[in-house]
């Protein structure tokens, strides 16, 4: 927080060159003289007047004051903390506070050259933008630069493709949909897994067209799944498509336009389409429920992900209006060797089914989960036991086969 005011005379000096930093000022009123050298000899460097800020690059990086403040006139300057300007460079993007560290370092370089003066040998920084990780913490933040660098020369050169994950239907014993997952074909690095650059690209603006890519991509999939498998399955109801959606996504403008759009180009329905958010969206309070609402009034399907990971998943399905939950696969991991996740597995299940929500669960590798969660009446299910996310051409086969887990659902 801003701590106090404090007025200086006329020629009084606020800090001097080669102290520690502990505050920055904003001029409420009166000019400030920045200078190098000794009182009797100084250099001056810039005269600041109301309203302009100084003594922050000290606080920031750790080092001493590089330079010494006086008043020139009667003065009143508002002190800011270091906690302040702490807790705001925190929470700022680790590229930001590189950016903001390299800048400092080059104002320094450019101060020193521009007086003449001596190089400055400065002592390890103890300031807010302490690299506590060294060298290799900002080879991160350089690997992630260029990995955002990258990214937008993949949508340029369709370097992205979509991968398909079955979600099968316990109670009938056959597929019901697919999940919609992105894969990245880096020439330079291979096959890129999406936990390693879907962060990045969810922090910054490249979300929106590769959320918009992904839309069309699996709605225009979902089109020729759902043909091929109408050949061989005419009884059967079509299949849905699940897309994974961000926060970022329904703050663009073109949001919703664009995915009515996109698929009405498909030529698929409204209605074959699940949406996922995580609980995160439920954050941002009651532009969450906006967005969600206007995704059911559109006719889509929304698929609240991940459930179970966060503090306060009941709070939400209570103010929220949800499709179906999808059970994280930590819990179904971990359900048939420890006892209360068991249970509260079951409870998840039994809630939902309670309040007339569809359960998927994730995850799922072994035939005995499978034969557990049919058990627990849980309805929908994906994982490797069924299939790994396969590329298009193998999705369409796959559902060219007859399901031979009906079967398994009946003996069960």
């Amino acid at each position: 927080m801003i701590s106090q005011r404090k007025r200086f005379k006329a020629g009084e000096l606020v800090f001097r060159e080669g102290q520690s930093g502990d505050c920055a000022y904003i001029i409420e009123s009166g000019r400030i003289e920045i200078f190098i050298g000794d009182d009797d000899n100084p250099v001056t460097l810039t005269h600041l007047g109301e309203g302009e800020i100084f003594g922050e690059m000290s606080v920031i990086d750790g080092s001493p004051r590089s330079a010494s403040a006086r008043a020139i006139e009667p003065c009143e300057l508002v002190l800011v903390s270091s906690e302040a300007i702490s807790e705001r460079i925190d929470s700022a993007d680790p590229i930001v506070r590189l950016l903001i560290s390299m800048l400092l370092t080059r104002m320094r370089q450019a101060n020193q050259s521009a007086t003449g003066g001596p190089k400055i040998v400065q002592p390890e920084p103890a300031g807010i933008l302490t690299d506590e990780g060294g060298e290799g913490q900002t080879q991160k933040v350089l690997e992630k630069m260029r990995i955002e660098s990258e990214l937008k020369q993949a949508l340029v050169s369709n370097e992205f493709m979509l991968h398909f994950q079955p979600i099968m239907d316990l109670q009938k014993g056959r597929i019901s949909g697919f999940e919609a997952l992105i894969r990245w074909n880096s020439p330079t690095r291979g096959l890129v897994r999406p936990d390693i650059f879907m962060g990045i690209a969810e922090e910054t603006s490249l979300i929106v067209p590769i959320g918009k890519w992904v839309i069309e991509k699996s709605a225009e999939a979902l089109k020729v799944l759902n043909h091929r498998y109408r050949q061989s399955h005419p009884e059967d109801e079509d299949l849905f498509m699940s897309i994974n959606i961000s926060g970022r996504q329904f703050h663009d403008d073109e949001f919703f336009s664009h995915l009515e759009g996109a698929i009405a180009q498909a030529g698929v329905k409204t209605s074959q389409i699940k949406l996922e958010v995580t609980e995160r969206i439920f954050m941002e309070g009651p532009s969450a429920l906006q967005a969600i609402n206007r995704c059911r009034d559109m006719g889509f399907h929304v698929a609240l992900d991940d459930f179970g990971t966060g503090y306060s998943s009941l709070s939400y399905l209570a103010q929220f209006q949800v499709d179906s939950l999808k059970v994280d696969q930590s819990f179904i991991r971990s359900m048939l060797q420890d006892e209360k996740t068991f249970v509260i597995t079951n409870a998840i299940i039994a809630m939902a089914n309670g309040l007339g929500i569809p359960v998927i669960a994730e995850g799922i590798e072994i035939e005995k989960e499978h034969r557990v969660l049919v058990g627990m009446e849980c309805r929908f299910a994906q994982g490797y036991l069924f299939s790994r996310p396969i590329p298009l051409g193998d999705a369409l086969n796959y559902v060219s086969i007859s399901n031979d887990f009906a079967e398994t659902v009946n003996a069960s």
